[in-house]
């Protein structure tokens, strides 16, 4: 009898889409294979037997909506981790200890209040003292912009600078979208000491309300 892990498809999956509608994550140079390995080595298993298919496609279901949320945030901090080691390892000795101290990385998702629908195509910005606020890596895009493939999730890594910012500093994260109202949401972050393995300030879900009149209906198209 076959035993197959259901979370080997869930995972790849999501991996899948993620490398395929995330500039940031397709430009890290991390390696699918190494995102998934990491991503299974931190969810628990969930095992089935081959012959059952019609029970496999409906645990499938259940559990890519139980546990998308998990899954997206650790193949966040799989990419945001090689990323830390590759550039750790870069990093010389005379560029100091205090470059190495650096923000969580800022993850969360944003939905329509009264559906709780992915909204595709937010303009999310990260903003710093009303200005659009340095990423750590280039190719982490600021301002943002949701998919449906990433169930709405937006996410950052920015710069920090200890001089300029102090201990403790907070960011506007500021959503816009033709057919909704402008939204803003504060997020205060504390610095990650050097040899931390790195970590993420996760964002309770934005709810956006549309504006006076708009259709929803976009949301449900393919």
């Amino acid at each position: 009898m076959a035993i197959k892990n259901l979370m080997m498809d869930i995972v790849t999956s999501a991996v899948h889409e993620v490398m395929k509608n995330d500039r940031s994550v397709k430009d890290s140079g991390a390696n699918d294979e190494d995102i998934i390995a990491y991503v299974l080595n931190r969810v628990p298993p969930k095992y089935i037997t081959s012959e059952r298919g019609i029970l496999h496609g409906a645990l499938d279901v259940k559990y890519m909506v139980q546990q998308r949320m998990d899954v997206l945030t650790l193949i966040y901090d799989a990419v945001n981790e090689i990323k830390r080691r590759r550039s750790s390892k870069a990093i010389s000795k005379e560029e100091g200890e205090i470059d190495r101290i650096r923000l969580p990385h800022i993850i969360g998702t944003v939905l329509e209040e009264t559906t709780l629908t992915i909204i595709p195509d937010v303009e999310v910005a990260l903003l710093y003292k009303g200005k659009i606020a340095e990423m750590l890596y280039d190719e982490w895009e600021n301002p943002y912009r949701s998919h449906k493939a990433t169930m709405g999730y937006y996410h950052f890594w920015p710069k920090y600078n200890k001089k300029s910012m102090g201990d403790t500093p907070t960011f506007t994260l500021r959503f816009r979208h033709p057919k909704f109202n402008e939204m803003t949401a504060d997020a205060m972050l504390q610095p990650l000491g050097k040899d931390d393995e790195g970590g993420s300030h996760v964002v309770p879900i934005v709810l956006m309300t549309a504006k006076d009149g708009v259709s929803l209906d976009f949301l449900y198209e393919e």
